[in-house]
């Protein structure tokens, strides 16, 4: 048995309702694990795991803890959607994921979500529709949409978020929508006074009102090519003040 492995048996003899393989430097996932059928928490953080092959988890309907942060994971198998009945908390920090994967969205009772410290660009809308998710934790990835700010303020806001770009997508004019995200006396009445006085007085050259920003320090703005603004119907501005 490897180190750190823990196989407890209930007083019915069922066998393998926890399995601990922390930090053992395993390299391929163990096959042997869809045998646990009664597995319900499986922690494999903290090894060298690249690939988990489809088949597993299928045979796993009792998992409610899944652990598999700090591995070298870049996409989850498609069976994982087998636990959607089951699985509360899952660990997917620490990874090389660049693409949000697909099968989490199936899991309709999961509770607590980590992603943190991966490549991850984008969050889909859908993870934030239902009841059901109460922690969320995506820090350490390079997000555009929401943006980190937006994250950062928790679940409520990533859904108030997505609920106003939705609201905003039907427009068929040429416009910028600003929104501006931030704590209660973080400043956001100045900065919407002062780009309503700009406008007034015909000044409403975007990098001439971001030129004259005060008390933001080396803003950070997510439009790859300016000039792509010209061609686009419509797009959002997020300002987030910290």
């Amino acid at each position: 048995r490897a180190q750190g492995e823990k196989m407890i048996c209930n007083p019915k003899g069922e066998r393998g309702r926890f399995l601990i393989l922390s930090k053992n430097e395993i390299v391929d996932f163990p096959n042997e694990i869809q045998s646990l059928v009664c597995l319900e928490k499986l922690e494999l953080n903290q090894n060298q795991i690249r690939v988990i092959p489809e088949g597993v988890f299928s045979h796993l309907p009792r998992l409610k803890h899944l652990r598999l942060n700090n591995n070298r994971l870049g996409a989850l198998p498609r069976d994982l959607a087998a636990c959607h009945n089951s699985l509360q908390y899952l660990n997917i920090s620490n990874n090389l994921f660049r693409t949000f994967p697909q099968p989490v969205l199936q899991l309709a009772r999961l509770q607590e979500l980590h992603v943190q410290n991966n490549a991850l660009r984008q969050l889909p809308r859908e993870l934030f529709q239902g009841q059901s998710l109460k922690m969320f934790k995506a820090n350490g990835n390079p997000l555009r949409e929401p943006p980190s700010e937006v994250c950062a303020g928790g679940i409520q806001q990533i859904q108030n978020y997505f609920s106003q770009l939705q609201h905003g997508s039907g427009q068929e004019d040429k416009r910028v929508k600003t929104m501006f995200l931030g704590a209660s006396l973080a400043g956001k009445h100045d900065i919407m006074t002062k780009i309503i006085a700009m406008l007034a007085e015909r000044k409403s050259n975007l990098t001439h009102f971001i030129d004259n920003l005060e008390g933001i320090e080396e803003p950070e703005f997510y439009v790859d090519q300016w000039e792509r603004l010209k061609e686009m119907e419509s797009c959002t501005l997020t300002v987030g003040l910290r």
